[in-house]
């Protein structure tokens, strides 16, 4: 009978509790070694940890690996030793040239379902970014979902996925509204690790389109709202409204008129959400603004980009 999902957990869906497989620790060549097309783990800080196994003399810790027909191995855990290496030998330094593996040996039925499995296992203890742990997610989601219909495991995905990565069932929830919700634009920001975990999941709970202008804001300013600053209710209204004004006589002074620039919940008393919002107005807002302000909108236009530097 083939490898199943849940051979690599317990009765509690628990990755701790995985079984230990037959391997063994060789040392194995540079060149015999091949990344995982299935690696989604970041790979930063690479001269950085070049400059570490050059002081340290050799790789400190296995890499973990499952052999291929071809007499080469494929890499699991460890892509970034992998690279490092790489680039001492570029540089003419041979010594570096076999790295300590922990070799797993894996049967082709079982290959579909049990890599990627040891690939997050074997990741487990690394440090990761925003985008390591939406993958974590994402994927042991689909490997549960596959042992729900393998096996017809009892509970809720969400529950399985947490106890699997031992992460809480409302961290999970956390990360399935982010995978579910957020626009491929602000994604692609969680990728280049310029957007935290925190700051996504508000961002998710908005729609499309406001989550749209707040992704052209970043382009614009540069800046991307964090913590508080992400506002939902009280997100500027991009809609083109008509303008109505009542007739007025020539003896009677002018009155400041509501306006749809702002909405009625806006929070004057937080100055740097202010600013936030104002900076973010489209660029169809300004002229209403400058004119209920009485200046021009070149001058608005100047003021406001004054006013964004000071946060």
């Amino acid at each position: 009978m083939g490898f199943s999902i849940t051979d690599m957990l317990n009765k509690d869906t628990s990755m701790a509790a995985a079984p230990v497989k037959e391997h063994t620790i060789e040392r194995i060549s540079y060149s015999k070694l091949v990344p995982s097309e299935d690696n989604f783990y970041s790979m930063q800080e690479i001269e950085e940890l070049k400059t570490a196994i050059e002081l340290a003399g050799r790789v400190l810790n296995n890499l973990v690996v499952t052999p291929l027909e071809d007499g080469k191995y494929k890499i699991l855990s460890g892509h970034r030793r992998h690279r490092a290496v790489g680039m001492l030998l570029d540089e003419g330094k041979t010594e570096y040239e076999f790295l300590p593996c922990s070799v797993e040996q894996i049967e082709d039925a079982d290959r579909a379902v049990r890599e990627p499995m040891l690939l997050i296992a074997a990741n487990s203890q690394r440090v990761k970014t925003a985008w390591d742990k939406l993958e974590e997610v994402r994927r042991m989601r689909d490997l549960q979902r596959q042992a729900k219909a393998e096996r017809g495991l009892n509970g809720r995905v969400r529950d399985l996925v947490a106890r699997s990565l031992n992460i809480s069932s409302s961290r999970v929830a956390k990360y399935d509204s982010i995978l579910n919700n957020l626009i491929p634009s602000l994604m692609e920001e969680i990728k280049a690790d310029n957007l935290p975990i925190s700051t996504a999941y508000e961002l998710s709970k908005l729609n499309t389109e406001q989550q749209q202008a707040t992704f052209t804001c970043f382009v614009q300013t540069g800046k991307l709202p964090t913590g508080d600053d992400v506002f939902q209710s009280n997100t500027p209204d991009t809609t083109a409204q008509p303008e109505v004004s009542a007739p007025q006589s020539e003896s009677t002074p002018a009155t400041p008129q509501t306006d749809n620039v702002f909405p009625s919940n806006t929070l004057p008393g937080d100055a740097a959400r202010l600013v936030q919002q104002l900076t973010c107005l489209p660029d169809n807002k300004l002229p209403r603004l400058a004119k209920l302000l009485g200046t021009s909108t070149a001058q608005l236009t100047a003021d406001l980009n004054a006013l964004n530097n000071l946060y």
